[in-house]
């Protein structure tokens, strides 16, 4: 798993009281009083030059003196100093004790203001512990309760840093979307206000959580104004944790010199140790990431120094286990490694992580030390030292456990699955990859978004476990057997579980309703196909009406799969590639032999009129009709849908009362997108099939598209205008004749309607297309029509001209007349009419709209 490291550096104030100047010796506790005060403005000093346990004796002395004198709120304030240096060298019960202490005082004064202050200030100390130590609900609750003080005595500027460390813990919690409504508030109360130190972090909080939701490029005008607010104030620290904060968002943006010119600066610049080892971490993951191996080598030394001069804090702890990961990472991916440097070898990275590990249990840090022990053991699976791997691994995994961390333990339960699966310990591997899984299942709302500081890679971090799993899962027992029934019931719910995941990374957020259905309430007629792709192999498992699960296997790596379904797609759309049939049918019949022909006879014995796929990578990128036999195309036999996964298809059955369509479109360019001229002709011909209300051009707006939907219970949405399906949620919209709508938008129109007591039966998205060159953009269409609140969605995989388009769309509303047969027949009826007419017989054009969702 790549990390870009992003260290929880505060900006909190070593105490809140104003300094009392020194007075005339009148007797000696008044002397003593400003004797102590100037204590803690040294140990104040020493905190800022990072000499903790200097400061940590001079507030232990202050506060004796304190206590001497009966002096209760100075003394409150001292323990509270106190515990904030504690809090930052990792010293936890001291910090807690520390915070009691203070808390047990503040409780017996009276409730001034400036009392009450200082209690407030003393839960932020509270909850920046409560968070470290993996308790984000109780920071989160801490930090309610400061901010409710804050407000009380209208404290706005506390306030404000109170909401901004309650966002840290929403993130910590997953709630990306509630951390985002709470900083968006601050960031509206402060726009007005001059700048200042808050305004610059809370743009900065911002700016990170916006990252977490994939709203790249508002997080990265939001740092970069962070970054000139902080530069304008002269604010150095501020200065380098917005750099860092930036560099993040721009690296994800794929604007890599940038992110390391950033990462740069920060070395270059700052004077703190722990910022410079962040940049320098964070550089050397990308030179890594960027194969930049010289780079990188010459980067380890500074890291290793700078190392050394970090003090004894959790922040050492993970600066080390983040060194040792990048140097694993760097040690697998060269290839020659007699020529590097003794830092990266076995020896060298199990040192970095030996020493973290101890430095971990010296801080009574348990997650650090899972996450260390956890590390070693990937390096020794990396080593094939297996029985090694394995017992380190079961160490990390019982910390995890014992810590109720789940998103370390799935990571060491994957680890150990694959150590088991290399020793033939099948049983227990699988054992190992479901419990995996099912943490995954529980962390939805955390690993579904990228968060401000670990790059969740769902492709390498996520994807693989349930891969492996049902890899496992479909290998038999012994040569020659089949899979049990009881593994191909799991096999498929865990691709299930996959496809949900996929599409919630897709969103950012774990927003499906999954209702687990079988293939009986949905249709008797219908035959359902996992196709799923692994890494030697095709497997396919298929549920036929009360028949027992099926399954079978085309031995072929994945590059050549994969490598067929692009030139299947390729030749249906690429215009070169068109003139000949022959270069689709070679790469179809291939597709059709995998999936289609090994199973024929249980398809025609089962009476099977309806094949729905359940579509895995690449498959979702091609329309499973134009699969060839030879002799004919697989429309010409069966009525086809898709369905982004079994759990989110509505079984209700199709209410087919007298069709009604609100029709909206683009023939005019706009937004510099080119003209539609056939858009009119395709609404008017619907309009000669069935009731519609025709939005077109200037008409086709959002508010009047919300009008129409609010005064009337449409069955049919018919959209005929540009649109995008991405892999990028932000990047999937459909054009309206002012602005594109996002498919959080489209859901919000078309579900805002009073008289709409039903979903949407059927959505049509006519012109839209996938994103060129993104080989997931499909799943931008699978988001789409799961989102739009249509129990239906009929969408082009590519643009069509508006003559074939026009025909088909014509066909099909004629066909959705008939009462008789479903959705998925209406569209195969349309699409065979149109093949038969010569000049569209190529599946470009009669093959491109596909049915996502209920077939019905």
């Amino acid at each position: 798993m790549n990390k870009i490291l992003a260290l929880s550096i505060s900006i909190l104030i070593l105490g809140i009281s104003g300094q009392i100047k020194p007075a005339s010796a009148k007797n000696n506790s008044i002397f003593l009083l400003a004797q102590t005060t100037n204590l803690e403005a040294e140990a104040q000093q020493l905190y800022q030059q990072g000499k903790y346990q200097a400061s940590i004796e001079l507030l232990e002395q202050a506060i004796a003196n304190y206590a001497a004198q009966g002096d209760n709120y100075r003394q409150a304030t001292a323990l509270r100093n106190l515990a904030l240096v504690n809090l930052k060298i990792g010293e936890w019960e001291k910090t807690s004790n520390n915070i009691i202490s203070a808390l047990d005082i503040l409780n017996n004064l009276s409730e001034t203001k400036q009392n009450q202050q200082l209690k407030a200030a003393t839960f932020d100390i509270k909850g920046q512990l409560e968070l470290t130590i993996g308790q984000p609900e109780l920071a989160l609750e801490t930090w309610k309760q400061a901010a409710e003080i804050y407000r009380n005595f209208d404290l706005l500027s506390d306030l404000t840093k109170s909401k901004i460390n309650q966002a840290q813990a929403l993130q910590a919690l997953g709630l990306y979307a509630t951390a985002l409504t709470n900083l968006n508030e601050i960031r509206e109360t402060l726009q007005a206000e001059p700048d200042s130190l808050i305004k610059a972090k809370a743009l900065q909080s911002l700016g990170d959580v916006l990252r977490g939701v994939g709203q790249l490029q508002l997080s990265q005008e939001l740092l970069q104004s962070s970054l000139e607010i902080a530069e304008n104030l002269g604010a150095s620290e501020q200065i380098a944790i917005s750099l860092i904060s930036l560099g993040n968002t721009t690296r994800l943006l794929q604007e890599t010199d940038t992110a390391s010119l950033l990462y740069q600066r920060v070395i270059e610049e700052t004077f703190s140790p722990e910022l410079q080892t962040q940049a320098q971490l964070n550089q050397l993951n990308l030179l890594i990431d960027q194969k930049d191996y010289d780079r990188a080598i010459k980067l380890i030394p500074s890291i290793d120094n700078l190392l050394t001069q970090l003090p004894q804090s959790q922040t050492k702890v993970y600066a080390r286990i983040n060194f040792a990961e990048s140097l694993t990472k760097l040690r697998k991916d060269v290839k020659n490694k007699q020529n590097l440097p003794s830092a990266i070898s076995a020896s060298g990275i199990s040192k970095i992580l030996a020493t973290a590990i101890q430095e971990a249990r010296n801080l009574g840090d348990r997650r650090a030390e899972s996450s260390g022990l956890g590390n070693l053991g990937k390096l020794y699976q990396q080593n094939q030292q297996w029985d090694e791997a394995k017992e380190i691994t079961e160490q990390a995994l019982i910390l995890a456990q014992g810590i109720n961390a789940p998103d370390l333990a799935y990571q060491w339960q994957w680890q150990l699955g694959k150590i088991l699966a290399v020793k033939k310990e099948r049983k227990g591997a699988i054992n190992a990859y479901s419990q995996a899984v099912d943490n995954l299942k529980a962390l939805r709302s955390d690993i579904v978004a990228i968060s401000s500081e670990v790059q969740y890679d769902f492709r390498e971090s996520v994807e693989p476990v349930y891969r492996e799993l049902v890899s496992l899962l479909l290998q038999p027992n012994q040569p020659g057997e089949n899979p049990t029934q009881e593994n191909l019931k799991q096999a498929r719910e865990i691709i299930e579980s996959l496809q949900l995941a996929e599409l919630d990374n897709f969103f950012r957020d774990a927003c499906l309703d999954a209702q687990p259905v079988t293939i009986d309430q949905l249709d008797r007629k219908a035959a359902i196909f996992y196709p799923i792709i692994l890494a030697d192999r095709l497997e396919v498992i298929l549920a036929l009406p009360d028949r027992p699960l099926i399954s079978y296997t085309t031995n072929l790596p994945k590059a050549e799969i994969e490598a067929t379904i692009q030139e299947m797609f390729q030749a249906l759309t690429n215009p070169r590639e068109r003139r000949f049939i022959e270069n689709f049918l070679e790469p179809s019949q291939k597709v059709y032999n995998w999936l289609i022909r090994p199973i024929e006879k249980e398809l025609k014995s089962s009476d099977i009129e309806t094949i729905v796929l359940v579509p895995d990578g690449r498959f979702r990128n091609i329309p499973i009709a134009t699969l060839h036999d030879g002799e004919k195309y697989l429309a010409e036999t069966y009525s086809v849908a898709t369905a982004p996964s079994l759990q989110l298809v509505d079984p209700k059955p199709l209410a087919r009362e007298k069709i009604q369509v609100l029709s909206g479109g683009l023939s005019e360019a706009r937004q510099g997108f080119a003209p539609l001229p056939g858009v009119a002709d395709e609404l008017a011909k619907i309009q000669s099939q069935v009731p519609t209300e025709i939005l077109i051009n200037e008409s086709f707006t959002e508010p009047n598209v919300n009008q129409q939907v609010t005064e009337k219970a449409y069955p049919v949405v018919h959209l005929a205008t540009h649109g995008e399906f991405s892999s990028q949620v932000e990047n999937t919209f459909v054009l309206t004749w002012n602005e594109k709508i996002n498919i959080e938008d489209l859901r919000n129109l078309l579900k805002s309607d009073t008289k709409q007591i039903r979903p949407i039966e059927l959505l049509v998205l006519s012109a839209c297309q996938t994103a060129a060159g993104d080989d997931r953009a499909a799943l931008g269409l699978a988001g789409v029509a799961v989102r739009a609140g249509a129990r239906s969605t009929v969408a082009s995989l590519w643009y069509v001209s508006d003559e074939g388009t026009s025909l088909l769309m014509t066909n099909f509303y004629r066909e959705l007349t008939n009462p008789e047969i479903s959705k998925a027949e209406a569209l195969r009826r349309a699409q065979v009419q149109v093949l038969a007419e010569e000049k569209f017989a190529h599946p470009y054009f009669w093959s491109a709209f596909v049915l996502v969702g209920n077939w019905l």
